[in-house]
């Protein structure tokens, strides 16, 4: 490992350098808030006369003696990527203001010292090389044609259009003097004497905390070379980021549906914040066949998990009014248990009816628990296991049979039980999901039709 304090202005500068964002790099995600409190220092350092430096923080990247056809050098980035990126868009708006007040000298030199290695081919042209969906936005960027829309949601498209609100004619000198000033610590390691993963770990375990699917992200990618990398990323991971989300939300679950595999397989479930210690510990990095037999099992689940989360993409009218209602309810530590049931149901192991009684089964065992008040913790504990007490030949009676049997905590309440709690329970105040859920199957109780053009 090699440590120095180096000016951002002639790393940028590099002659002949990609700085390349390896696909295991969480996305692209500084706010405005950000980018405001970056531009502001910039600009009280440019102003200052007393102040000749101003620290931004560390950029940590391996050097893996990777050369291009054309002799490139490419530095694959494990960490600082959020500054680097955002310190290349505050470039493109000091070179997009260049070109407006028709300053081609600074537009020029902006272009071929800090964007740009011009004299090689298109795609090893741009000195930061981010991940597919950032790199398009970049090129739009760079390429300066106002008649040409970019229609995709990119936060770099935004943080630009930021930096181009508040770069102007007035301050653009203060702004390149401020940047003049800036310095970070240059941290480069060698593959072959340092561990990047271990490193990277440590550089996270500080401050704003990494999300523990972006840890594991990470772990699977990082020590792979960039074509397995490649592979991996396209053929699993990105699989699973895509479908591992709640779409109305547009929120990322992924480290939600790790956890529930991993409660799945381990009998036992992770602390959210340890996620990633129980990945690592389950999958140990191995060869690339093993990788993928690991990734295959954990990608066959997420599209089930994926129709738990989003009971739209449920094309069969009667599952998705099931799964409404169980989403409606909220009986998430269920996850683990219907995705092998939603599983064995897609290979035709149970049939459409069976699966229906399932699903209608769960709710009711979790209403009747809310009822009563019983704890939900032991809820957990339960859906856990349920799989493995399930019995191919008679696969509803045994899911039946087990809760059934139960006892204390973790009963099955009998009809008695609810109607006495019924007498005295409050229900409109209680939460308006469980009321409206309560109230909607009372109205449709034995109605097939309107439950199914719900």
């Amino acid at each position: 490992m090699k440590a120095n304090e180096t000016k951002v202005e002639d790393f940028l500068s590099s002659n002949k350098t990609q700085f390349v964002i390896p696909v295991y790099q969480r996305n692209y995600d500084w706010t405005t808030g950000q980018c405001k409190q970056l531009l502001d220092d910039i600009l009280e350092v440019g102003e200052s006369k007393k102040m000749n430096a101003h620290f931004i923080g560390s950029i940590v990247y391996v050097h893996d003696d990777v050369y291009t056809a054309t002799r490139v050098k490419e530095l694959t980035v494990i960490d600082g990527q959020q500054r680097l990126t955002t310190l290349t868009l505050i470039y493109l708006a000091l070179h997009r203001l260049a070109k407006v007040i028709q300053n081609e000298g600074l537009e020029n030199e902006i272009s071929e010292t800090y964007l740009i290695n011009k004299f090689l081919p298109d795609e090893e042209k741009l000195k930061l090389r981010p991940t597919d969906n950032n790199d398009r936005a970049l090129k739009y960027l760079l390429r300066c044609d106002e008649n040409e829309e970019y229609l995709d949601f990119s936060k770099l498209i935004d943080n630009f259009n930021y930096f181009k609100g508040r770069i102007t004619e007035d301050n653009y000198q203060t702004v390149l003097k401020g940047l003049s000033k800036l310095m970070f610590v240059e941290v480069s390691l060698d593959r072959e004497k340092d561990n990047p993963q271990r490193i990277f770990e440590s550089l996270n375990s500080t401050g704003l905390e990494l999300a523990q699917a972006d840890l594991i992200r990470n772990y699977i990618l990082m020590g792979l070379n960039p074509k397995d990398q490649k592979k991996i990323y396209q053929s699993y991971w990105e699989v699973i980021e895509k479908l591992a989300k709640d779409e109305t939300l547009n929120l990322s679950r992924v480290s939600d549906f790790i956890r529930d595999y991993l409660t799945l397989e381990n009998k036992n479930i992770p602390n959210k914040g340890k996620v990633y210690l129980e990945f690592k510990s389950k999958y140990p990095t191995s060869t690339l066949d093993r990788l993928e037999a690991n990734l295959s099992s954990i990608k066959s689940l997420v599209k089930h998990y994926n129709k738990l989360i989003n009971p739209k993409n449920e094309s069969d009218k009667e599952l998705r009014t099931q799964l409404e209602f169980i989403n409606r309810l909220e009986i998430n530590v269920a996850y683990p248990f219907l995705m092998k049931v939603y599983d064995d149901y897609s290979n035709s192991v149970i049939d459409k009816p069976t699966f229906i009684k399932i699903l209608d089964l769960v709710q009711t065992f979790t209403w009747r628990r809310f009822i009563l008040g019983l704890p939900t913790n032991a809820l957990n504990k339960i859906f856990m296991s349920l799989y493995d007490k399930v019995e191919p030949a008679n696969y509803l009676y045994s899911i039946q049979k087990s809760l059934i049997q139960r006892t204390g905590v973790q009963r099955f309440p009998n009809n008695a039980e609810v109607i006495d709690a019924l007498k005295i329970k409050d229900v409109y105040n209680i939460k308006s999901k469980n009321r409206t859920y309560f109230l909607e199957r009372l109205e449709n109780f034995e109605n097939r039709l309107v439950a199914m053009e719900k």
